[in-house]
């Protein structure tokens, strides 16, 4: 944990808050934590992606860290505390001990910097005035805005009609504790188009449950997830477009069928009839009715089943990834990072081409990043994140 102290070109205390009030198009910085935040941020520049730091922003205080009208949609920070982690995302920036300004965010340390893993900070369109407030959640500084309206579900699982307002519950349908034990990974994950084994006949994935008796009732294809223990909650899971639904084993759907689904194998294309229970982020909790098997119907089943396993940062190989079905796992020097959905498209926002695209999802805050795929072998893959436009290369671990 970096030191706190009052840098050269850092304000501090009431007097900061009064010259941040007097400024009409900034990017500002509040800090309504319990405790002092040190904060660098990130951001492109006219030549090259540049970092700063360092602002010691006390609670209850704000900071300019970005004078003038804003011109870029994106920008990045980082805030440590000493009582609090930092959970970053997958954006790194250089930075130092002391105060900096750095020009690129590549070969940090070779530079003799460090490097911070950012998260990033979404302005809107056309503003040129923003306020970020870093407040406690979960012991992490989370950026929250005052000035654009909080970002909600964009929409249900395809076909789905979700009703507002629905058990808000987390732990869904049947909920924690007991029920069939599950191990943490149950299924191969190595897929190739209608070659995928079948070890369970179809009517063990069929019920009698009436449509919509555990809640509103939708159909739509998906890709099996497998299924899993998280957070000592027993499920298995599918993903639909940006959606990861769960269905919990001791909750309405039988046992049978549950059993029936650790014998499908991750990234089995199905089609899925369920009764929707309930929404949170882009998770939801369902009941399902009937799962119907339809190897052979995912057109990018070769490359999907590429993509899976470990992969490690050619450039730095502090940074691996686990593509595990439609998730995607991050690791800095071996401790978890983050994680987001996945998909394969065509198209993605802000792209050129026919693709195909990762697109990547923060279940958390439903916003997508996408990534061409230039290249993907068994032991190599080359993404290049659309809107920043910096190729990352990867080497297959095992």
């Amino acid at each position: 944990m970096r030191p706190t102290r009052i840098l050269p070109h850092v304000i501090a205390g009431g007097l900061w808050a009064a010259l941040a009030t007097g400024a009409h198009a900034a990017l500002e910085i509040c800090n309504d934590t319990n405790t002092l935040q040190t904060v660098a941020i990130g951001y492109k520049g006219d030549r090259d992606w540049v970092s700063e730091g360092w602002w010691n922003i006390e609670a209850g205080d704000c900071a300019v860290v970005l004078a003038g009208g804003l011109t870029r949609r994106y920008y990045y920070y980082y805030a440590e505390s000493s009582n609090e982690d930092f959970e970053g995302q997958d954006y790194r920036f250089c930075a130092s001990d002391e105060i900096f300004t750095i020009e690129g965010d590549t070969g940090c340390e070779e530079r003799g910097y460090e490097t911070l893993s950012m998260r990033e900070i979404d302005t809107g369109e056309r503003a040129r005035d923003f306020t970020l407030t870093l407040v406690n959640s979960g012991g992490n500084p989370t950026g929250t805005d005052k000035i654009a309206p909080k970002i909600e579900d964009e929409s249900a699982p395809p076909t789905a009609e979700v009703n507002e307002g629905v058990n808000d519950s987390s732990s869904g349908p049947g909920g924690p504790g007991g029920g069939a034990p599950v191990t943490e990974t149950v299924q191969d994950t190595t897929i190739v188009p209608e070659e995928i084994p079948m070890t369970v006949s179809a009517e063990d994935l069929v019920t009698d449950i009436p449509a919509g008796n555990h809640g509103r009732a939708f159909e739509t294809t998906a890709l099996f997830q497998g299924c899993e223990l998280d957070g000592g909650r027993e499920m298995c899971s599918f993903h639909a477009g940006d959606w990861k639904m769960r269905v919990f084993y001791r909750g309405p759907t039988p046992e049978a069928l549950m059993y029936a689904l650790e014998e499908l194998a991750v990234n089995m294309p199905v089609y899925l009839k369920a009764d929707m229970v309930e929404t949170h982020g882009n998770t939801a909790a369902i009941v399902v009715r009937a799962v119907e098997p339809r190897p052979g119907d995912d057109v990018d089943s070769r490359l999907r089943a590429t993509l899976q396993g470990d992969w490690v940062d050619t450039s730095d190989q502090r940074w691996e990834m686990t593509v595990s079905g439609s998730e995607i796992h991050f690791r800095q020097n071996g401790d978890y990072s983050g994680s987001r959905f996945m998909r394969i498209a065509r198209q993605c926002d802000g792209a050129t081409g026919e693709g195909p695209f990762l697109v990547q999802i923060n279940a958390e805050n439903n916003r997508r990043t996408c990534y061409s795929i230039d290249r993907a072998e068994p032991g190599r893959l080359e993404l290049t994140d659309v809107r920043r436009g910096r190729t990352t290369s990867y080497r297959k671990m095992r």
